[in-house]
């Protein structure tokens, strides 16, 4: 809704809560949206929640004014839907939920069937969002999942509010609202459809869209004119900060007054109901009633506008900015991705040595803190593929924590020192040595999961640092002298010289350490930030066919698509000109499309086949 002065918008919106009453006003017992309304119930009680969201505007209008979250980014969000039901028919089918994404991802693409419908005079601002929506591959332990769970409830529907939102009264508790879109399916009290959480307005626990279920997706059990899925797409809307297109000034003296913040969305007096034929004017300029934050009829509605897409870009990049590291979309590793390699040899047992057994005048452990003042031990390793290293398993000989919180660090390293040995740091974790001595107690291993996965191809290395003279202790089981092996372990010196076992005269010995690496494949694996910004389009695609820009400076790109059971559906290389087109053979769904770059890192891209 358009206002000359686009400051006052951040004050008028709350000047405006006052006019409204408690209850839904006659229109909206045609088209219940109760976003609104839940946000004054919650700002009564918790002023605080009014500031926040105030200052979230504040951002959103600095950004429409720079457009600079108009970016062609695509941002995912993953999606989870909590079907909460009393009756069979409100346990509504996977199908069900599955053309809801669809159409989320349709509509917030602009890749919607009738789209074309847009009047001629509006698809000039008519926007791809660039915002893209997943059902959740994983649960927030990290677990597999479908993105839904399932809550069998005594309630016979729920009103507006958080009752849906915990099991205490029925309903279901959300997920971490800060990795995950938490959508709520149930039967809500007529003539309520849905409501959503503003950024910043949601109690704890709270976060998200709640929808009914006779009106969530395009198949199932939708009943008409809320049909076609759009009522998520208006609720999603809200959460991600788009206000009602006619400013929500209805019950006001002056229902040209009020405004929804976008510059682009003209000014009109109310909400649209039905399907209205031909032009539509009030408050001196040609209505928008068929967009998505109207209340028409969902076959009569179908398009946001450039505005929006900044406002909603904003909100992802500001207060929902987490979602977006979100692992979420990606498929966790499951039994067939990972392997651990045990580059422990020999066949009778592993020891460990106290040094003084081979050099009289030391003392210490041999691999570990000693009296040579070794501070850093490694294990190498090889792949033949890029792997994601999410872990290693080290079976300690010896642990002593001589002074209190005392770690070590277990580091994997790039391959990139000199003449191959241990270089660049990929990723590190401390790691008690309190833990460890009581592993060591328990004749047990030491598990440790790094926080942030290694990517390596080719050799690398798994190892173990400790801090010197401070009486802590440590030592890794080897394999035995008398054996006949190929060196594997590596050990730096106290001049940070990495060398090789068999290199040292006084151990005499090639020597392998007591270190297994956990590897996955990097299918479905969110890498650190590309070098290279690809885009690939139209995502969702209604077949397996993408069009790809390649950077000027990524030179010859392969590529690569898998499905989420890390299947590979296709593969190919692209000469180094600006587009390139892309197909394989999909269902609907979700697949990972892999650009790895003769200039830049591999590149990741979720791609959606709407199939429609």
């Amino acid at each position: 809704m358009r206002e000359p002065q686009l400051m006052k918008r951040v004050t008028l919106f709350f000047i405006l809560t006052a006019f409204f009453t408690s209850g839904y006003i006659a229109a909206q017992q045609q088209h219940a949206c109760g976003t609104m309304e839940y946000y004054r119930q919650t700002a009564a009680m918790h002023p605080e929640v009014m500031k926040r969201l105030e200052k979230i505007n504040q951002q959103a209008f600095e950004d429409a004014v720079s457009e600079e979250k108009g970016a062609d980014e695509v941002f995912f969000i993953p999606v989870v839907v909590h079907v909460v039901y009393n009756t069979s028919v409100q346990n509504i089918s996977m199908d069900q939920i599955q053309s809801q994404i669809d159409v989320l991802n349709e509509d917030y693409a602009r890749t919607n069937a009738d789209a074309g419908q847009t009047p001629s005079n509006f698809q000039s601002v008519a926007a791809d969002t660039k915002i893209r929506f997943c059902l959740a591959q994983r649960d927030p332990s990290g677990q597999a999942s479908n993105g839904v769970t399932r809550t069998q409830t005594s309630a016979q529907s729920f009103p507006l509010g958080g009752s849906v939102k915990s099991e205490a009264t029925g309903g279901k508790s959300g997920w971490p609202s800060d990795q995950y879109l938490n959508i709520w399916v149930c039967n809500l009290v007529d003539p309520l459809i849905g409501f959503a959480t503003l950024p910043g307005t949601a109690l704890p626990g709270q976060d998200g869209v709640v929808i009914t279920y006779k009106h969530f997706g395009r198949t199932g059990q939708v009943q008409a004119p809320y049909n076609k899925g759009r009522t998520a797409t208006h609720e999603v809307g809200h959460w991600l900060n788009l206000l009602h297109i006619w400013g929500d000034d209805e019950n006001s003296s002056d229902a040209c007054a009020g405004t929804d913040q976008i510059e682009d969305t003209p000014n009109q007096s109310g909400p649209y109901f039905g399907c209205p034929s031909g032009a539509q004017t009030s408050c001196g300029s040609s209505d928008m009633f068929m967009n998505y934050m109207d209340y028409t009829n969902d076959a009569c509605m179908n398009m946001f506008t450039t505005g929006q897409k900044v406002r909603m870009r904003s909100a992802l990049a500001g207060f929902r900015s987490t979602i977006l590291t979100s692992l979420g979309c990606s498929v966790p590793p499951v039994a067939n991705d990972c392997d651990t390699i045990n580059h422990i040899i020999g066949g009778d047992g592993l020891v460990y040595y106290l040094a003084e057994e081979y050099l009289p005048d030391e003392s210490g452990y041999l691999t570990g803190t000693n009296s040579m003042l070794q501070p850093a031990f490694a294990e190498a390793f090889s792949t033949t593929e890029e792997k994601a290293v999410w872990g290693a398993r080290i079976d300690f000989s010896f642990a002593h924590a001589a002074s209190p919180g005392a770690t070590v660090r277990i580091l994997v390293y790039n391959s990139d020192g000199p003449d191959n040995t241990p270089g660049t740091v990929l990723t590190q974790k401390s790691y008690s040595l309190e833990t460890i001595e009581i592993n060591v107690e328990n004749f047990t291993y030491s598990d440790i999961e790094f926080d942030t996965p290694a990517l390596v191809n080719g050799d690398y290395y798994i190892g173990f640092e400790t801090n010197l003279f401070t009486g802590d202790s440590i030592a890794v089981y080897t394999n035995q002298f008398d054996e006949v092996n190929t060196n594997t372990a590596w050990l730096k010196t106290s001049a940070s010289e990495w060398i090789s076992f068999d290199q040292v005269a006084e151990y005499d010995g090639p020597i392998s350490l007591a270190i297994k690496s956990i590897e996955c494949s990097t299918v479905g694996f969110d890498a650190a930030q590309p070098k290279q910004n690809f885009t690939l389009f139209p995502n969702p695609a209604q077949s397996g066919s993408f069009s790809v820009y390649l950077p000027a400076n990524a030179g010859k790109t392969q590529w690569q698509v898998f499905a989420t059971d890390g299947k590979l559906c296709g593969s190919g290389i692209f000469s180094s000109s600006s587009y390139q087109q892309l197909e394989f053979d999909a269902q609907k769904g979700l697949y990972y499309v892999r650009l790895i770059p003769e200039n830049g890192a591999p590149v990741m891209i979720p791609a959606v086949v709407s199939g429609y």
